[in-house]
C-alpha cells in the first residue's frame, strides 16, 4: 500500500495517509526485530521467492519469534539461509488490485474516523 501524494487537509485521503504512516512505522520496527532474529529474512536485501512463499516464511518467523518471547527461549543455533528460487514478476493486474484495495481502505478508514 502506498500513501497518496496529493491529499488535502482533513480529506479521507489525508486520514488514510496519517494511519498509513503510523502503521508503517510499527511494521518497519517489527520487521527489523524479525530480521535481527531470523537471518533468512535479511539475506541480500532482495526477494528470493515468490511473494506468496515469502509471506509464509515471514509468518513462520513471526510465530517462532512469539514462541521465543512467550517461553523465554534463548536462541543458540543460527538459522539457516534459504536457497533462491525463481521470482514471480508482478503484473499490472497486481497494481490494479493494490489500488482498488487502497481505495477500499480509504473509504473504511473515513467511516471509522468521523
Amino acid at each position: 500500500m502506498t500513501p497518496y501524494n496529493d491529499d488535502e487537509d482533513e480529506s479521507p485521503e489525508a486520514k488514510y495517509n496519517s494511519v498509513h504512516g503510523k502503521a508503517r512505522v510499527l511494521i518497519e520496527n517489527t520487521f527489523l526485530r524479525l530480521k535481527n532474529r531470523w537471518r533468512c529474512l535479511n539475506k541480500d536485501r532482495t526477494l528470493h521467492y515468490a511473494p506468496e512463499k515469502c509471506a509464509k516464511i515471514i509468518t513462520v518467523c513471526a510465530v517462532l519469534h512469539n514462541i521465543v518471547i512467550d517461553f523465554l527461549v534463548v536462541q543458540t543455533v543460527p538459522t539457516e539461509t534459504l536457497a533462491s528460487s525463481r521470482l514471480r514478476e508482478s503484473t499490472s493486474e497486481d497494481l490494479v488490485r493494490g489500488r482498488a484495495t487502497r481505495r477500499a481502505l480509504v473509504k473504511r478508514l473515513n467511516r471509522l474516523h468521523r
